[in-house]
């Protein structure tokens, strides 16, 4: 009689082996090679009406009217964006002169108090067919002569949050985990009402 146990032909400690290696396989391709080939796609999006414009908002009772205008990330991809947030790759006036606002973190709507650690409210997931909106800039009606964005909690060090109102080149930067950086160009120009700047969407670039 031999000592060795047989199943399907096959000695049980090599089953063990295949069904280890056949486990490995499944972990390194669920974890490591599809995330590697198959990534979220991002569609950034923005229009001059709701739920793009915001208004009026009253920031403080009976006093100050605003209006936001925000700009659509939508997950058009078939994983999960991990770790998104946006921020201030650059603004430049009609002169061409650049405005000492970037990496200035732009605020999740969805997120409007960041509590004591705006670093961990900046970043979030954005799930197959969903989407998110950030906002861009905003204008209060106590102070027409300035633009302002939405700060978290603690303004990043030496950056103010808010600029003389002018006409500039907004671009914002969508980062994340698992795909490229991408990059959308706004023109924002020195006309404001009760439903914010008028703004006109230029195009979405990859970094």
């Amino acid at each position: 009689m031999s000592e060795f146990i047989y199943f399907l032909g096959m000695r049980l400690e090599y089953w063990s082996l295949f069904v280890a290696g056949v486990a490995i396989l499944f972990t390194a391709l669920k974890d490591f090679i599809l995330p590697f080939i198959i990534k979220p796609k991002l569609k950034i999006t923005y229009a001059n009406k709701e739920p793009y414009k915001r208004a009026p908002i009253i920031l403080h009772p009976g006093s100050i009217l605003s209006a936001f205008d925000r700009f659509k990330v939508e997950n058009i991809g078939k994983t999960t964006a991990k770790n998104c947030r946006c921020q201030i790759y650059q603004v430049k006036d009609n002169d061409g002169k650049e405005i000492d606002l970037q990496g200035f973190p732009l605020r999740w709507a969805s997120r409007p108090d960041a509590g004591n650690d705006f670093s961990k409210a900046e970043r979030l997931n954005i799930g197959p067919g969903e989407s998110e909106f950030a906002d861009l800039v905003y204008m209060r009606s106590d102070n027409t002569t300035r633009m302002f964005l939405s700060s978290y909690h603690s303004t990043p060090m030496g950056m103010g949050d808010s600029i003389a109102a002018d006409n500039y080149t907004f671009k914002a930067i969508i980062s994340g985990d698992n795909f490229k950086p991408y990059i959308a160009s706004f023109k924002v120009l020195n006309k404001a009402d009760l439903n914010g700047f008028h703004i006109k969407f230029e195009n979405v670039k990859r970094k």
